[in-house]
């Protein structure tokens, strides 16, 4: 007589549940390790306007190395302080600098700043109005171009 068919499955070995189990563990440590990684990298994107307490602190203690590392390229062109020797014999004359960020934008890769700015110059106190436009590069901000604000311009917004 034909036997009737079991309706059980067969019990899966231990193993198969080890696998599983090893598997899925790892998929969960390769998604916090990723989660780490990016919420690193989010909190580790600095701060503009240390860039800007660097150049200020560099004016005030005429320390080339300082402006070099807080300022881009093109910015040392465009002032023609592209060498220490050329910063030392133009920022000697400047000291007393200070400064108040009155305003701040935030651009496509760019941190735009409101700063008036006071210092004395052989002597005499100055006020002005300046517009600092700090981009990130390779993972650091840069102080990449400075303008002056001219009384009643439209404020950046």
């Amino acid at each position: 007589m034909p036997q009737k068919a079991s309706t059980k499955r067969p019990k899966r070995p231990t193993w198969h549940w080890l696998v599983l189990g090893a598997v899925a563990l790892l998929g969960l440590l390769l998604v916090a390790a990723l989660a780490l990684f990016i919420g690193w990298k989010i909190l580790d994107r600095g701060n503009p306007e240390d860039t800007l307490d660097d150049f200020y602190s560099s004016l005030q203690s005429a320390d080339c190395d300082l402006f070099m590392e807080s300022t881009t390229d093109e910015f040392q062109q465009a002032t023609g302080l592209t060498s220490c020797d050329v910063f030392d014999a133009n920022i000697s004359g400047v000291s007393g600098v200070s400064y108040e960020v009155t305003d701040r934008t935030n651009r496509q890769g760019y941190a735009i700043f409101e700063v008036t700015e006071t210092f004395t110059e052989n002597g005499q106190s100055e006020s002005v109005d300046t517009r600092f436009y700090v981009r990130r590069i390779d993972g650091q901000w840069d102080l990449d171009i400075i303008e002056a604000v001219e009384p009643g311009s439209d404020p950046i917004t």
